[in-house]
């Protein structure tokens, strides 16, 4: 009777602290709104679900059209809106070089953090302690820019000649037989196995077999819009620990035993770094090589070589197509590029390949690579950074410290005050028609979309040799027109693009001037 008493009397007491956290928690909530709506961050406008919550960068992510949501906000609240209870968004030139600057104290956000492959190790693109990320520049940049790598021409020559071989003997259309090819894949095969051959010294036949090599884009296929998404949520990084340390659940991440996708890449790289360390190898002079020569611990080098083919060969590839077909939809683009290129050719047998010492010095071919990356940059994603705990001052409006602000690239590379009232037309003829200094200052912000000062991509100068040879290339042997003009691609946005379904129809013809494209 006694213990009855006791626990009815308790019942109350129980109810009531039960009412008490519900009322508490939604306190807390209304305050937490309130601040966030109508004071944190409350002079710059913006969506107001974005005020309040993360829901509308969500529904951006999962839209796949994220780079025209960034533009849009920014055309409609101006170039600095507020797209998330701490975040900015920038599509001004001038705020984005600030917040870039080599003296700036702004700190790579967590965003960062959903691009790891190893959840306890940074890597070139992850890494935010900026005396390390800096030390990892030191390691790999005469790597990258090729300085250390002993032919990098010839390299890039043999997966070439590998990718023309195969366009002849199974891709070329004729007056009888039409053959659509999705030139979308068949770019990434080869941006794929070039990477490759840097990396491992062998190509993995992504080439030859024109397929899928260990499922790896299907993984990255089924896995970036996920890691997009969840990237999203400012305590991914601590998530992504946290996986890795449960037995169970770390069955998810990428391990070097694994037969495909990312993973595989993993083991071939752990193979690849073991056979630099027995006594028969044949030392060679290639990426791997220089970065271990300038003290990179083995660890780091397995992350930097799956880094490295996701991440250069993907947006080099985006970046192709992104200029494919802005050119090959405009037909006085088309026709004026193929008379440079088959002129400065005209004297070279189709059994050499375009040189690079030729091909960057074709001021319309130049001028076509700029502007097709302008309108249709490869990585869109918002990059964020963090103000300095001070603050800073954007836009003429304080900033508090603490606060994320990313970058609209689409919109930042559309600027009108920079690239004139038809910023959002593909007119290559606008990089040779400017006279200084806006020609100036169109470079300048051009430069962005690389990152600038110690973020700087480091791959800069193997993506443009890339891409001048293999334009230089393509069109002194082929035509190409796209096969559905209404639908030329599927390409859908995720920070980086995932293009498919790129059908075009190739056909032969000479190299020389006097022959008219078709």
């Amino acid at each position: 009777m006694a213990l009855a008493d006791i626990e009815l009397s308790n019942a109350p007491s129980l109810g009531l602290l039960g009412l008490l956290l519900l009322v508490g928690y939604a306190l807390y909530f209304t305050i937490y709104v309130f601040y966030t709506r109508f004071y944190h961050l409350r002079q710059f406008p913006g969506p107001s679900l974005g005020a309040y919550s993360r829901l509308w960068l969500l529904k951006a992510m999962r839209s796949e059209k994220s780079a025209e949501w960034f533009q849009e906000v920014n055309n409609k609240y101006g170039s600095i809106a507020r797209i998330g209870p701490n975040l900015l968004i920038t599509s001004d030139p001038d705020t984005w070089r600030k917040v870039l600057g080599i003296r700036s104290n702004y700190e790579r956000g967590s965003w960062f953090d959903c691009l790891r492959i190893d959840p306890h190790r940074a890597n070139l693109i992850t890494e935010r302690d900026r005396s390390k990320h800096n030390a990892l520049r030191y390691q790999m940049a005469s790597g990258y820019d090729g300085k250390d790598i002993e032919g990098l021409e010839a390299t890039i020559d043999n997966n070439m000649r590998e990718w023309v071989a195969y366009i002849e003997h199974n891709s070329i259309s004729t007056a009888q037989a039409m053959k659509p090819f999705d030139i979308a894949r068949s770019i990434q095969w080869l941006d794929f196995d070039l990477i490759c051959q840097l990396c491992f010294g062998h190509g993995l036949g992504f080439i030859a077999n024109h397929s899928d090599r260990y499922d790896f884009q299907k993984t990255l296929d089924e896995r970036l819009p996920i890691v997009e998404q969840i990237g999203v949520l400012a305590e991914f990084g601590s998530i992504l620990r946290f996986i890795a340390r449960v037995p169970f659940l770390n069955q998810v991440l990428p391990s070097a035993k694994d037969k495909s996708g990312v993973g595989k890449i993993l083991g071939l790289a752990r193979t690849t770094i073991d056979a630099r360390y027995m006594p028969d190898f044949v030392p060679r002079k290639d990426l791997l090589a220089a970065w271990l020569d300038r003290g990179m611990d083995r660890s780091q080098a397995e992350t930097e070589m799956v880094i490295a083919l996701f991440a250069g060969s993907d947006t080099t590839a985006t970046a192709i197509r992104g200029v494919l077909l802005y050119i090959i939809t405009s037909p006085p683009v088309y026709t004026r590029l193929i008379s440079e290129i088959c002129a400065a050719y005209k004297n070279q047998s189709q059994s050499e390949l375009a040189s690079y010492a030729t091909a960057r010095n074709l001021p319309y071919l130049h001028a076509c690579i700029k502007e097709g990356l302008r309108l249709f940059p490869p990585v869109t994603a918002l990059r964020q950074r963090v103000t300095p705990p001070e603050g800073d001052i954007l836009g003429g409006i304080h900033v508090p410290g603490g606060v994320d602000i990313g970058v609209n690239i689409r919109g930042l590379l559309r600027h009108e005050a920079t690239f004139g009232t038809d910023a959002d037309m593909f007119r290559p003829e606008r990089w040779l028609e400017t006279i200084q200094p806006q020609l100036r200052q169109m470079e300048r912000v051009h430069e962005l979309l690389f990152n600038m000062g110690t973020t700087r991509c480091l791959g800069l100068n193997l993506a443009m040799m890339m891409m001048h040879k293999f334009f230089a290339e393509l069109f002194r042997r082929w035509d190409i027109v796209i096969v559905n003009p209404t639908r030329p691609w599927d390409s859908r946005c995720h920070g980086v693009f995932q293009q498919k379904d790129f059908f075009v129809r190739i056909t032969s013809r000479s190299v020389h001037m006097d022959d008219k494209p078709t």
